[in-house]
This record gives structure tokens, sequence and C-alpha cells, in this order.
């Protein structure tokens, strides 16, 4: 059983709940509507990968402009299947790994058609050695064979949440669950290491969970409207 989680972005989680999935949006349109012409186009992009932009300028010295600039089109484009389109950035930028490539790739698909896809990366599910966050859901003897699992799983659970009333039509709240667990995971593998005493110090599992969506310059944004 999970025991309420008393460090939380504000002292009402949904309202917590409410402002990160407001966040989620203003991500999506931001990818959706920008548009890669110059340097600072692809840097803004990266801004909001929280793993990812610690690669920015390796692949800004690897990659040319106009090269990421059709690409990112490309990804834009929903009449390409999405395997096509991973394929394709994976083959295209240099300057990361695969997993790497693969993850953002995932993740700019989520946040362009977060109706058709639920995020992907290896935390959520690492189909290689079979672990990540969706794990931790399953039931006990169940493990994850192939993507069309993991696709069942991430919708089975997208049910659920529907019926506590977080059904917004996109698998925004999947994400959140699913990312959460795994902020709460790290949080509870790493609470022996820490002292107690610095735990004001730390950030709350929230505001982690918004930190790792690449929500943050969309926070401030949330915050000041509500303010």
């Amino acid at each position: 059983m999970l025991d309420k989680d008393v460090n939380n972005t504000y002292s009402d989680p949904k309202k917590s709940f409410s402002v990160i999935l407001d966040s989620m949006r203003m991500k999506s349109d931001f990818l959706m509507n920008l548009e890669i012409r110059t340097e600072e186009d692809r840097k803004k992009l990266f801004e909001v990968f929280f793993h990812h932009k610690k690669f920015y300028s390796q692949v800004a010295e690897s990659t040319p402009l106009s090269e990421f600039s059709t690409l990112y089109s490309k990804m834009k484009d929903t009449s390409l299947p999405y395997d096509d389109r991973v394929n394709m950035f994976i083959n295209s930028v240099k300057g990361m790994e695969l997993k790497d490539l693969r993850d953002m790739a995932r993740e700019l698909l989520h946040y362009l058609q977060p109706t058709d896809f639920p995020l992907w990366n290896r935390w959520i599910w690492n189909e290689e050695k079979n672990s990540g966050s969706i794990t931790y859901v399953l039931k006990d003897n169940v493990t994850l064979e192939n993507r069309d699992d993991f696709i069942s799983a991430v919708n089975e659970l997208k049910s659920i949440l529907s019926i506590f009333g977080l059904d917004t039509s996109n698998y925004y709240p999947t994400t959140l669950f699913l990312v959460y667990s795994y902020v709460r995971y790290l949080d509870y593998t790493t609470h022996l290491a820490i002292d107690k005493k610095a735990a004001g110090l730390l950030p709350t599992h929230l505001s982690t969970t918004a930190l790792v969506l690449g929500l943050k310059p969309f926070l401030k944004v949330v915050k000041y409207a509500h303010s």
C-alpha cells in the first residue's frame, strides 16, 4: 500500500496535479507550434527535455541546423507512422547515444500527439531489461513481452485512472502517474542514504515529477497566470 505523499508541490495535491496537467498542455502546444529556423529555436527545443538538454551542444556541433529543421518538420507530420519517425530521429541526429535518441524521439511524439501515443522511455518501460515504472503496477506474475503488451497495460491504467475522474481523453494522466511512480521509487530506494534532517531541502515528489517531465519553463507561466 502507498502512504499518503506528504511531499507535494502545493499543500493541495489536486492543485499540483491540475497545474502539472496545464503545463503538459502548454508543452504540447509549444512543440506543435515550434519551427526550427535558428540555433536559438533548436536550443529552446532541448530546454524542455529534462534529460536531453545536456546534449544540446553535442547535437548542435554534430547535426547541421538545416538537417535538424527538416527532421523536426517530419516529426510533426502526423501522416507518417510512429516507428518511421522514431527511426528517422535516431538515424539523423548525431551527438547522443542510441538509447537517448530513442527516448527523446518517443517523448517528442508523445507531446506532439498526446491522444495517440503514451510516453514511452526507458524509465517508463525498458523493453530490453523489462524494467521501469509500468512494472510496479502490474499484477503478480505478469510481465510485458512486447510493445503490444506495454500499450495494453498503459491503456488499462488509463481506464482505471478515468474511473477516478482523471479522464482527459489523452495520455497525460498515465504519463504523470508513471513518472510520479518512478520518482517515488527512486526516493524510496535512496531514502536510507539521506540524512532526514536534510529532507526539507530536497525537491518534493510532484515537483521532481514536473522537473523530469521537462515542465519547468511552463510551470512558471502557469503559476504566474494563477497568481
